[in-house]
């Protein structure tokens, strides 16, 4: 009995401290001013922290890269081994973005309740466990079975990662990070290339067991680009303290004190115990953590389980003003990606065309350059459609061709890693700029430039042409999305974000599988379908970026 008067005794008296803090805080009399989360964060200053973290970005970026794009540097030289057709290919490219949207939602909310850093280390682990199955896998099914893994596992540190680097950067340099991420990610379009150019073109096999399992060279260029990036992430975010702001909103002020502290000492080199903030704002509503522990204090059977607290907190994105700003970032973003993916993993394909078009009529029209890009679409279609009906040999102008042949001409490697660079390029002007002209105004500009190009593609004539038209497309819709997942990260608060960038990922990957699949099946329907597809949807995304709220250094919430 005298230790439940006790307790009740000690909870009244914290009652009215906390009651008598409110007051004195609200009228000014406070000696100590409690500091909110810009300004704790603006206090620890940019140093070696912050270039840790942008090196320990390369690597994950790399592997969220590497997941959705390798399979768009092997579909012609595998196509032989994996016995592939069109549609094949676009399926292959698609699979990985199932994954992501069949598992958006749980990131999410895991996150947004368990904390960032631990779901970076063993997200990323587990990727990296989950391609040495897909390298080595023999056929088409046993690929896509794995990449849909794989992309079920990378969906989760993709978003957190946003999260957690936005959440890690004061509001006059988070722009420029998030522009820095994509600088992170054109280096793996640069990257990749660079390795399919040295490998795929070795013609590497070893056969350990007859048609049971064999070695190519293709499943080497995917365990060198898959394994190491996310192992490398993995370890490295080990190193890396939990998110500040995270903790700050679950009410843990104590220990975002203790990661402040940190940063402040490994960017300034003096001792934590100089950081000036003395006192964190407490996010947590007082009286509800009150009431909670007078509620679980006198009947714990009446103690809400933190699934049914969470849910309460996840049903706030469903009312005003969270539910009309989440629905426009969500249709922005599944047209962006539904235009930028459909074309970029398609980009190698079309140079590959391009290719064995070349040298398949190196006669008739002076090595290809007298033929549009829609005559050498047309002839690869019409190549295809021969292969899957027949496996005997087809005979071109007077020439007797193998119908299925690998295309590995270092000129598409070359290509790619132009492309790549145009895109670090572009990223580089972007982050110079961000602070001033604001993420909106670059959604607007760069998807109405971007769409443009994508149809201006139907127009190609030649290689070159097609290189400029889809290096521009690229770019600007990369940079695009980029920046809507800036916007988006300031527009919601944090018990919202990492379930919001989630949710805003798993539409774009929606809009990607389904532009992976319909972007070969509307080249054999005719020529322009396809890139009127791409270049329309980015116009129209434009328009409505008109409605977005402007987001120039505005701090989280």
């Amino acid at each position: 009995m005298s230790k439940t008067n006790s307790n009740n005794g000690e909870l009244s008296k914290n009652k009215e401290y906390m009651e008598t803090k409110n007051n004195n805080l609200e009228s000014g009399k406070s000696s100590l001013e409690a500091a909110d989360f810009e300004t704790a964060i603006s206090e620890t200053h940019y140093g070696k922290f912050n270039y840790f973290l942008l090196l320990v970005a390369l690597p994950a970026c790399l592997s969220s890269q590497f997941d959705t794009s390798t399979m768009s540097y092997i579909l012609s030289s595998a196509e032989c081994d994996l016995n592939l057709d069109l549609v094949d290919k676009g399926n292959l490219n698609a699979v990985t973005y199932g994954g992501m949207i069949a598992s958006a939602m749980g990131w999410g909310y895991l996150s947004d309740t368990l904390g960032r850093k631990k779901l970076l280390m063993y997200g990323y682990l587990l990727d990296g466990a989950i391609n040495i199955f897909v390298s080595f896998s023999q056929t088409k099914i046993s690929i896509m079975i794995f990449k849909f893994f794989s992309g079920f596992v990378i969906c989760g540190p993709f978003a957190v990662l946003m999260s957690y680097l936005s959440e890690l950067h004061g509001k006059n340099v988070r722009g420029r990070i998030m522009m820095a991420v994509g600088i992170c990610f054109s280096v793996g379009n640069v990257l990749l290339p660079f390795i399919a150019w040295m490998i795929l073109p070795l013609k590497f096999e070893y056969v350990l067991i007859e048609n049971l399992f064999e070695i190519h060279t293709w499943q080497i260029f995917l365990a060198v680009c898959s394994i190491p990036p996310c192992l490398i992430a993995g370890i490295l975010v080990a190193f890396l303290p939990e998110s500040p702001k995270f903790l700050m909103s679950q009410g843990r002020n104590d220990e975002a004190m203790r990661v402040f502290r940190q940063i402040f000492s490994i960017n300034t080199g003096k001792s934590p115990d100089s950081y000036p903030i003395k006192i964190l704002v407490n996010e947590v509503k007082p009286i509800e953590t009150i009431s909670k522990i007078v509620q679980d204090d006198e009947n714990p059977r009446r103690r809400d389980s933190q699934f049914v607290t969470n849910m309460k907190q996840f049903s706030v994105m469903f009312r005003k003003p969270h539910l009309s700003n989440s629905i426009l970032v969500y249709v922005i973003q599944f047209g962006i990606l539904f235009g930028l993916n459909s074309l970029r993993l398609w980009v190698p394909q079309l140079f590959s065309i391009i290719s064995e078009y070349e040298t398949d009529f190196p006669l008739v029209n002076n090595g290809g350059k007298g033929a549009d890009l829609c005559t050498m679409m047309e002839a690869k279609v019409n190549k295809s459609l021969l292969m899957s009906a027949s496996n005997s040999d087809l005979v071109v102008d007077g020439f007797e061709e193998s119908i299925c042949r690998d295309v590995t001409n270092a000129e598409v490697y070359e290509k790619a890693m132009i492309l790549g660079a145009v895109t670090m390029v572009g990223y580089l002007i972007t982050g110079s700029i961000i602070n001033a002209v604001g993420n909106k105004i670059i959604l607007i500009i760069g998807l109405i430039f971007s769409g443009s190009c994508g149809i201006c593609l139907y127009f190609a004539k030649d290689s070159l042409s097609t290189l400029i038209l889809s290096s521009l497309f690229v770019t600007t819709s990369s940079i695009c999305s980029t920046a809507l997942v800036s916007s988006t990260v300031s527009i919601f608060p944090t018990s919202l974000r990492t379930m919001i960038v989630s949710i805003l990922m798993m539409f774009g990957r929606i809009g990607a599988l389904l532009g992976n699949v319909m972007f070969p099946k509307l080249m054999e329907t005719g020529c322009l379908p396809p890139f009127l597809m791409v270049g329309g949807t980015a116009i129209v995304c434009g328009v409505v970026c008109f409605l977005l709220p402007r987001t120039i250094k505005q701090p989280l919430k």
